[in-house]
């Protein structure tokens, strides 16, 4: 089942990021009615109209009427805005990620993107399943050296918000 991300609006475009298998990134021309995703079946499919439904029932982002270069980076602009919001994307992404990263490269990465964020929104009820998440991945990627850094940031966040009041 696909997950839509996010969803911005750049003059009569969409553009998204969607999770299914795999990520994929989604174009609908709003005038023409054309569209474009990343996916197998290159447009028309699920992923298209999960990101129309979500378009539909307001779910996104309006980035004006420019000409974007980088979506992703001006969903992410907006994201950031919102901290839970970003932090839920983040979350999504990771375990999204934990099915398919063989390198572990992007795993680490959202994994440092959601503790960051879990500290700054306070959001312990993320502590667990980043913690068992983290211990999966440690297990698959036991020999990388950013393991202990990871598995030391999880413990700052952790001791940090046990140390604050609810």
């Amino acid at each position: 089942m696909a997950k839509v991300l996010w969803v911005l609006k750049s003059g009569n475009k969409l553009y998204s990021k969607v999770l299914d298998d795999y990520p994929y990134y989604v174009e609908v021309d709003l005038f023409s009615d054309k569209s474009l995703c990343t996916c197998p079946l290159g447009g028309n499919c699920e992923h298209v109209a999960a990101v129309r439904d979500a378009y539909e029932k307001g779910l996104h982002f309006d980035a004006g009427n420019v000409e974007l270069m980088n979506p992703e980076a001006v969903a992410w602009d907006y994201l950031s805005r919102v901290p839970r919001l970003a932090l839920e994307v983040t979350i999504a992404e990771l375990f999204s990620s934990l099915k398919r990263d063989e390198s572990g490269s992007e795993s680490a990465m959202l994994f440092l993107r959601a503790l960051r964020l879990v500290r700054e929104t306070g959001a312990r009820e993320y502590l667990y399943p980043l913690g068992e998440a983290l211990e999966e991945y440690s297990s698959v990627f036991h020999d990388y050296a950013l393991v202990t850094g990871l598995r030391k940031a999880y413990r700052v966040v952790k001791n940090t918000l046990e140390k604050e009041p609810l």
